[in-house]
């Protein structure tokens, strides 16, 4: 979820975060979280994506009590609009579906709004910014593939990556109705022909339906230093922090994350990124202080072709959520997009998230989720496709779990505006 982390803080690629890796486009991401091999770059791009799809789900909103399955019919729109020029890239998305379930779910929604862009302004200097909205339901938007075929905008590698806000589901995310507002901002300066400083600061807000929860405003920012090696690798260093304050209390956590950072292009067509630190923690509540160290990291492998992108990450890392708790997560995932041929095209997702409690808020509560997804679609026409989504999702807490959900559709979509 947008907290800032970057550095030794995670990037979780749920299908369907649909998350932008910066410093790319946000319009050629999958919902896997990673940019879709594309054709050649456009300097502008807008369409309008409208799906409609019929399915079963056996639990889709993780409740207990035996019998929550349910058929649904579902539609769906997802518009791009970017614009760029040699200077710099600008993209507006939007996604929102409306799902109608065929016992007493009735009719719910779900919604992401988000803006990217990147510009820049001198030889030097490159800024970006990036603003977002949504609307979740029970972690139903990160089971979802946003795929959009886009451009990818081709990094300097003499600049780090430029910090990204996360969205990772957290751990109340299973938890009724969630929403989201977030925005950063910061800069790329070049400060000689193989160094460079990047500087980033936002602020986020979280609030939710259900009154046991707290709403929360997480403010936060982040410097990095990079250098060159050479012309496949980069190291630096990074310090982040963000500081957080609890809508119905006093409370309030800070969290200061240092780490070293590493980013090697292996061969054309494989990159790995990575960074080790160190968090450290304090919580500031009517009841008590404390505070702790967390060793924190992640670390990505990715393959790009023109046919297909594969990446696989690994991640640890600590941020205050609702409840006025600090929560580590570890996470793993694996992602992969393959065009099987001109009508055809396959993604696949795996990802595994742990989450435990610190200085024994919740009562130590320990909660695990896993999801594993897939997706094929086949052109019937230039702008009509069709094909089916299946999905497996797991969460097993502190106490009982909720039924497993298997999910699966049918769906044809159909494209309004450029191809």
């Amino acid at each position: 979820m947008p907290c800032g982390h970057n550095g030794a803080a995670a990037f979780y690629v749920s299908p369907a975060a649909a998350q932008e890796t910066a410093p790319t486009d946000s319009s050629s991401t999958t919902a896997s979280g990673f940019n879709a091999p594309t054709a050649p770059n456009r300097t502008n791009l807008t369409y309008l994506d409208l799906t409609a799809g019929v399915g079963y789900s056996t639990n889709p909103f993780f409740e207990f009590n035996g019998s929550n399955g349910s058929a649904f019919g579902r539609a769906s729109a997802r518009g791009v609009h970017s614009w760029g020029n040699d200077r710099g890239r600008t993209s507006i998305t939007g996604f929102v579906e409306g799902t109608t379930y065929f016992n007493d779910y009735g009719v719910k929604s779900i919604f992401q709004v988000t803006g990217d862009t990147q510009q820049k302004l001198s030889e030097t200097v490159t800024a970006f910014g990036s603003l977002g909205f949504s609307g979740d339901l029970s972690g139903q938007l990160g089971n979802r593939f946003l795929y959009t075929p886009g451009q990818i905008i081709v990094p300097d590698p003499s600049l780090p990556p430029t910090p990204i806000p996360v969205q990772d589901p957290t751990l109340f995310s299973f938890t009724g109705r969630q929403y989201q507002l977030y925005g950063q901002a910061g800069a790329s300066i070049r400060t000689s022909l193989r160094s460079s400083v990047t500087v980033s600061g936002g602020a986020q807000h979280l609030f939710y339906t259900d009154k046991l929860l707290d709403d929360y405003t997480t403010v936060f920012g982040t410097a990095a230093y990079s250098h060159q090696l050479s012309q496949r690798t980069s190291i630096g260093v990074s310090v982040g922090a963000h500081h957080t304050n609890y809508n119905r209390s006093s409370d309030s956590a800070t969290i200061v994350n240092a780490a070293v950072t590493a980013r090697l292009l292996l061969s054309e067509s494989w990159d790995a990124n990575g960074s080790l630190g160190v968090s450290f923690s304090s919580f500031d509540r009517l009841t008590g202080n404390g505070h702790s160290t967390n060793l924190s990291f992640d670390g990505s492998v990715c393959h790009t072709s023109p046919t297909e992108r594969f990446c696989g990450r690994v991640a640890r890392y600590m941020e205050s959520q609702s409840q006025n708790s600090l929560v580590t997560t570890n996470s793993i995932g694996v992602n992969w997009f393959k065009i099987l041929d001109d009508k055809q095209s396959v993604q696949l997702a795996a990802n595994y998230i742990h989450y435990s409690s610190d200085f024994r808020i919740l009562t130590d509560l320990k909660s695990n989720y896993f999801n594993l997804a897939g997706s094929y679609s086949r052109k019937i026409g230039n702008r009509l496709s069709g094909g089916v989504d299946l999905s497996v999702r797991k969460l097993a807490q502190t106490g009982p779990d909720p039924d497993v959900d298997f999910s699966g559709s049918l769906f044809v979509r159909y494209r309004l505006g450029d191809l």
